[in-house]
């Protein structure tokens, strides 16, 4: 039942109807959220038929570029005392994104839909992930929607280039 309502938190987040602010500061709530959504990452790299060292070199970057850049912004704009409700409100919004992922994809798998409903999903996931993670960004910066929405594109492109040089430095 616990889980639930933090599922739900992560949910009223997405939506806009809640922050940062509203969860708990709890590093275990935060370990909680992270475990999932390394697990839930995993679970979606396979899905794409990525042997499992490249996976979890790719949900292990895209986590610990996450925190990183959480750290720093929070660090710059003076509001490190943010850090674990924002963190979290982060994992278990990505969390949640993360159950879609893994549902599309496992639906295309099992009825033979053909790329071109992965190719829309990223799209429309982008746009989502751009809107949810920006306004969390927002409200534990109190900067603007387009500062958050910024700072959460500028953190896709990193963690995308990060994680492709990590990979070519390892072949």
């Amino acid at each position: 039942m616990v889980i639930l309502r933090f599922l739900q938190s992560f949910l009223d987040i997405a939506l806009w109807r809640k922050g940062p602010q509203d969860l708990p500061a709890s590093r275990f709530l935060a370990t909680l959220a992270l475990i999932a959504y390394l697990g839930t990452g995993f679970v979606r790299m396979r899905l794409f038929a990525l042997d499992q060292s490249t996976a979890l070199l790719f949900i292990c970057v895209d986590a610990l570029m996450l925190g990183a850049w959480l750290w720093l912004v929070l660090a710059f704009f003076g509001r490190r005392q943010r850090f674990v409700q924002t963190i979290t409100a982060l994992l278990g919004v990505g969390l949640l994104v993360l159950l879609l992922d893994v549902t599309i994809r496992s639906m295309q798998l099992a009825l033979g839909w053909s790329d071109e409903v992965s190719i829309n999903w990223v799209r429309l996931r982008f746009l989502i992930t751009a809107l949810v993670l920006g306004r969390i960004f927002m409200l534990a910066l109190d900067r603007s929607l387009i500062t958050g929405i910024g700072l959460t594109v500028a953190i896709i492109y990193s963690t995308h280039a990060v994680a492709q040089l990590m990979l070519n430095l390892r072949s």
